[in-house]
């Protein structure tokens, strides 16, 4: 049988605890549950009790999902970032971006990939999932890495080339957007023939200001330089620089393809004639015959504006289209002035409730879902018009729309359903009810506690971090944030996230019913049911465990007679023990309980046989001296979690010697045989016995997860070779080499990665550059330094081959 990594960590943690004293511990890690869409780019990671929680960027527990010790044992447990979060009314915002709530030198923008803190509620998450880095944990940022080496981190600037952006001065606003392309980084030159954003100023080409002049602005088919012929909205291609060059690059009616409107003051088809004076207003005839002329209506019908009163009435704004006239109707999208009021398409006010006028992702009428600012497309952009998709009540406040996330503390109607939070007279919105506090006992689901009897937790002065796990009315009322744990009635009565004294979950205060070391017997009484607690009826006998976190020891334990502990709790020890007789041989193992049966007749009686070896349960042949901790190597490990001393040494599982190559002493991920995927120090959960071999488990930085270090003489990556032997130091030319540090160069000799001191270093080592502390530049002779550099590298290659000869010589003596 196997049991889950939090069953392993309760066992030592309670074991822990038991031993110095006390029945209380820190409960268990908690989500709170109403966070993590609040906020951007949240993600998921292994809590204490082995579970995937969400927001660990936000608020999990500030001890890393250990348990709440850092907050006294209160739940959800909140690290800097979380009470920044929930004291500024639980909502992203400018101002929270711009904090560095960890101190590790980057914002809490830069780390969720928001710096400016503009990301709402219900939009995508922005930037990069895979850079993104935890807020509450300064050792987690991202300046950690300048992945392509171009002197720029995802923030930060790498001002000493060590690969990362932590040092002094480094951690700065500089973004690198593509940390996978060294021509991407800030300073670049903004290249107007490609859409990428290569200066990473936050704008691609197509909005970038710097290529303004080869860019179709306003999607008319003219650039400032040209025209596009092939519809990318850039005029940088072959061909398109041409001499019909839009003169209005803003306004898609004025281009040197557009019809000239003759009343409207502009010259809209960059002729340099406006109205009157254009060759197109001359004309009297309604060309396209849809009564109206370039001047004037045709009210009888003759094809013409020459009569009384005609020319004072709407012009026709393009005669070369009978859908365009004052007649007509404003088509959305058609990127057309189609009523000829001067106002084309979303600028319209017939097409207004489709236009996303704050930028939010919704217009009065509509979702927009590929983000061109309106709602005017169909299923295959993404758009979706009328209220099934969404729709913005509060056009002029990016915050305020039907699927933003109501913010139940303050008096603003953020998801447009026409109900506030806090009316004045308690919670009003559905989405609120969970600061409703329903079954009376003053704490709310959603946090808080009501202190002024009001029914919610709405108020500024409740927020407090403890949640009500039950508001039902049929159980709430007594189960709330301190109230006493009853271990009979399998309720999380204090709301700690544990119960009773069941098994995993079991609740600290009720770690007396629990039986930790699985010997059937807790503190309290003797387990009946095999439940691994003695908390059911008749369970709280006299014949209870002394040593509850001690497996080798219980009422219901043989006595071994040589490990100094009364096993069976009979007041006698060892030898003075009426079990530790060395007669017979009960299970006909070959051993007695004092004794080895050296001839084979069942009993430890003859010559030389009783000696100082015990068999701690002569009732059962697979227990003994002669039953190893563990299986045959490369099978499956079962007796190191099976809660029971199998070779009778008095170490159990993971505290039997034989057992240490499952755990990882160095915290490196790395067992002796497995990789510890959970994190929780061995390798014992399912699919953790694979591949992974620590050759040093008291050296973090050696195991099979490591790079090999080509010059420091050690296996770092336990492949069983080392240095110029190993695969991974095999070079073609010296760039392939990569682990030189400051004052070092790379080289490849015999096609074997090397370090040798760089020559133009005064002392050999210390921070490049001169200035006082280490690293001095090189002489002004040129000569002289080239010459230097020769003469250390012919010495360190002296050095080298010598001690390969050397070797040669005695691998062949």
């Amino acid at each position: 049988m196997r049991f889950d990594a939090k069953a392993r960590f309760l066992f030592a943690a309670f074991g822990l605890s038991l031993l110095a004293g006390t029945l209380d511990a820190s409960p268990t890690a908690r989500s709170f549950p109403t966070y993590p869409p609040l906020l951007p780019n949240r993600s998921q990671t292994a809590a204490s009790d082995g579970t995937q929680k969400p927001c660990i960027t936000c608020h999990n527990n500030a001890d890393g999902g250990l348990g709440c010790v850092a907050t006294g044992g209160l739940s959800p447990c909140l690290n800097p970032f979380g009470t920044e979060f929930r004291t500024r009314g639980r909502s992203w915002s400018s101002a929270l971006a711009m904090l560095d709530s960890d101190g590790d030198g980057f914002t809490n923008g830069q780390e969720l990939q928001d710096p400016a803190g503009t990301w709402m509620v219900g939009q995508s998450s922005p930037g990069f999932a895979s850079y993104v880095t935890r807020p509450g944990f300064n050792d987690s940022s991202p300046g950690h890495h300048d992945d392509d080496a171009d002197g720029y981190c995802w923030f930060g600037v790498d001002l000493n080339a060590d690969g990362d952006c932590l040092d002094t001065n480094e951690k700065t606003n500089d973004y690198d957007c593509d940390d996978t392309n060294a021509a991407v980084k800030p300073g670049a030159t903004e290249l107007c023939t490609d859409d990428v954003d290569n200066d990473c100023n936050g704008l691609e080409t197509l909005l970038d200001t710097a290529c303004a002049s080869v860019v179709d602005t306003d999607l008319d088919g003219y650039c400032p330089t040209g025209r596009d012929t092939n519809g990318n909205r850039r005029c940088t291609d072959a061909g398109e620089a041409t001499t019909d060059v839009d003169c209005g690059p803003t306004n898609a009616l004025v281009n040197p393809g557009a019809y000239e409107s003759c009343v409207d003051g502009v010259d809209n088809d960059c002729d340099t004639a406006t109205d009157t004076a254009d060759s197109q207003c001359n004309g009297d005839a309604d060309a396209d015959s849809d009564g109206y002329c370039p001047i004037g209506q045709d009210t009888n019908a003759n094809g013409n504006c020459n009569d009384a009163g005609e020319s004072a009435l709407p012009s026709d704004c393009d005669d070369r289209s009978a859908a365009i006239s004052p007649g007509d109707a404003e088509i959305c999208g058609d990127l057309a002035d189609n009523d000829c009021d001067g106002d084309p398409d979303y600028d319209d006010l017939d097409c207004a409730d489709l236009k996303d006028v704050d930028g939010d992702g919704y217009c009065v009428d509509g979702k927009d879902g590929n983000g061109d600012g309106n709602c005017g497309g169909n299923a295959s952009t993404g758009d979706v018009q009328g209220p099934t998709g969404g729709y913005d009540c509060n056009e002029a406040n990016a915050t305020i729309f039907s699927r933003a996330e109501e913010n139940c503390f303050d008096t603003v109607d953020q998801d447009c359903d026409g109900r506030t939070a806090v009316d004045g007279a308690g919670i009003s919105d559905d989405d609120c009810e969970i600061y409703l506090d329903r079954d009376g006992d003053s704490y709310c689901p959603g946090g808080g506690q009501d202190k002024n009897g009001d029914g919610d937790c709405g108020e500024n002065n409740e927020s407090v971090p403890e949640s009500d796990c039950d508001d039902s009315l049929a159980t709430g009322a007594a189960v709330y944030p301190g109230a006493l744990e009853l271990c009979f009635n399998g309720l999380d009565d204090d709301c700690n996230g544990n119960t009773d004294a069941q098994g995993t979950s079991a609740d600290p205060r009720c770690v007396a019913y629990a039986d930790f070391d699985r010997d059937g017997y807790c503190a309290t009484g003797r387990d009946m049911n095999g439940d691994f607690d003695c908390a059911d009826t008749g369970e709280q006998t006299s014949d209870a465990d002394t040593a509850p976190m001690d497996g080798t020891i219980s009422p219901g334990n043989h006595e071994a007679c040589f490990d100094r502990k009364d096993n069976d709790q009979d007041n006698l020890t060892d030898q003075l023990d009426p079990e530790c007789v060395n007669t017979k041989d009960d299970d006909d193992d070959g051993y007695c309980p004092m004794g080895r049966d050296l001839n084979g007749d069942g009993d430890c009686t003859d010559t030389g046989e009783n000696f100082g070896v015990s068999d701690c349960d002569d009732g059962d042949a697979t227990r003994g001296p002669q039953t190893p901790e563990v299986f045959v190597e490369g099978l499956e490990p079962g007796r190191c979690f099976d809660y029971l001393d199998n070779d009778c040494d008095g170490k159990i599982d993971l505290g039997d010697m034989d057992c240490v190559y499952l755990r990882d002493l160095d915290g490196d991920g790395i067992c002796g045989n497995g990789v510890d995927d959970n994190g929780d120090g061995d390798c014992l959960d399912t699919d953790e016995q694979r591949y992974g071999v620590d050759c040093a488990d008291d050296d973090p930085m050696r195991a099979s997860s490591r790079r090999e270090q080509c010059f420091d003489g050690v296996d770092n990556d336990c492949d069983g070779t080392t240095d110029g032997a190993d695969g991974n130091c095999q070079c073609g030319r010296s760039s392939d080499c990569r682990n030189a540090g400051v004052c070092q160069l790379d080289v490849c000799v015999q096609n074997v990665c090397q370090v040798i001191a760089d020559p133009n270093c005064a002392d050999g080592g210390g921070s490049s550059g001169g200035g006082g502390g280490g690293c001095a530049v090189s002489s002004d002779d040129p000569t002289a330094d080239r010459a230097a550099a020769a003469l250390a590298f012919v010495s360190w290659a002296a050095v080298w081959l010598g001690r390969r000869r050397r070797r040669a010589t005695a691998a062949r003596g």
